[in-house]
């Protein structure tokens, strides 16, 4: 039964402004958690888009059912499906692209925060398996168990507040930033748990891209209500790490299919009609995560279809930021 979620105002997180014009609004219509309506504003300061008010954090065992998708993702591609094999191949080649930024270090400790199943994790150690040690933080003790089971070293808990033993070399954030609820204090951890000259990867999604702002009020896939609490740009995202103390090092742009099923999924249901809610469950979310022909070929279309708006605007509704902790 869905049920209505306690809420709380926020300032922005960037500039600690409360003064704001409103963006947005919307329900959860993938996993329909709960029947509210939520509001993005942005801040008139900086211009950080966030959530307000976003769910307490009383209410993440709600908005995040366990039926979350990044819960059961799976960490061995030759169990799964067409589909999902592309997707840990693009991940992969994206990762190991990644690594050029880091210094050539013997061993190579790696932290994936909100690392779900251990997916990710998995393919972090197939780029380099000899040099590469695996560890993950994730606040679901039951995803964190299988984790586990997969060989790599699962803390339970919330990152910002998790006491680690040691630093890393690498921490990833892959579309993890903009569902917390203070990212400046994350990248602020991220900065403390990396030795020096170590790399913090942030993937997100990008509130510039040129479907970002035509489905601007509300049927944008990455919105997520409500479970993304933050929406960056290229500007604000680079505030966030410079003034954690990290430098810039790179902003890429890639496809991001995913989003496009979510935005296309919103669109249809929206439409009200009872057709047009047959043509939004072609495209219900869930279904990107599981076997079979249908989401292989629906995400190899909406791929090479982002990868041309990439081409044509020079970004799309995905961004991969490298931050690197300098010397001393």
């Amino acid at each position: 039964m869905k049920i209505n979620v306690s809420t709380q105002s926020v300032c922005c997180y960037l500039c600690g402004s409360n003064d704001t014009i409103p963006i947005a609004t919307g329900t959860d219509r993938e996993y329909y958690t709960t029947p509210d309506t939520f509001q993005v504003v942005e801040c008139t300061k900086c211009r950080l888009r966030y959530l307000n008010p976003r769910p307490t954090v009383e209410e993440l065992p709600t908005i995040y059912p366990l039926d979350y998708y990044s819960y059961h993702m799976d960490a061995d591609p030759s169990e799964l499906g067409l589909a999902a094999r592309l997707r840990h191949t693009v991940h992969g080649r994206r990762f190991r692209r990644l690594l050029r930024h880091l210094d050539n270090r013997a061993t190579v400790e790696l932290l994936d925060v909100g690392c779900g199943d251990g997916w990710m994790l998995y393919l972090f150690k197939l780029a380099d398996p000899q040099r590469i040690k695996t560890f993950g933080v994730d606040i679901n003790e039951q995803v964190c168990e299988a984790a586990r089971v997969r060989g790599h070293t699962v803390y339970c808990g919330l990152f910002e507040t998790v006491l680690f033993d040691q630093q890393f070399d690498v921490i990833n954030l892959s579309n993890v930033i903009e569902h917390v609820t203070d990212p400046m204090a994350v990248v602020k951890k991220g900065y403390e748990c990396l030795r020096d000259g170590g790399i913090l990867i942030l993937e997100t999604p990008n509130r510039d891209s040129w479907d970002a702002r035509v489905f601007r009020k509300g049927l944008w896939g990455s919105y997520h209500f409500p479970r993304h609490f933050t929406f960056f740009n290229p500007a604000t995202i680079e505030r966030l790490g410079t003034q954690a103390g990290l430098r810039l090092r790179e902003v890429r742009f890639t496809p991001a299919p995913t989003q496009w099923v979510w935005t296309l999924h919103n669109i249809f249901y929206c439409c009200g009609s009872g057709f047009a809610r047959k043509i939004a469950a072609i495209f219900e979310p869930s279904d990107c995560f599981s076997g079979g022909l249908k989401p292989f070929l629906l995400l190899s279309f909406l791929t090479v279809f982002d990868w041309l708006g990439l081409k044509l605007t020079g970004q799309t509704s995905n961004m991969t930021v490298v931050f690197r902790k300098e010397f001393r």
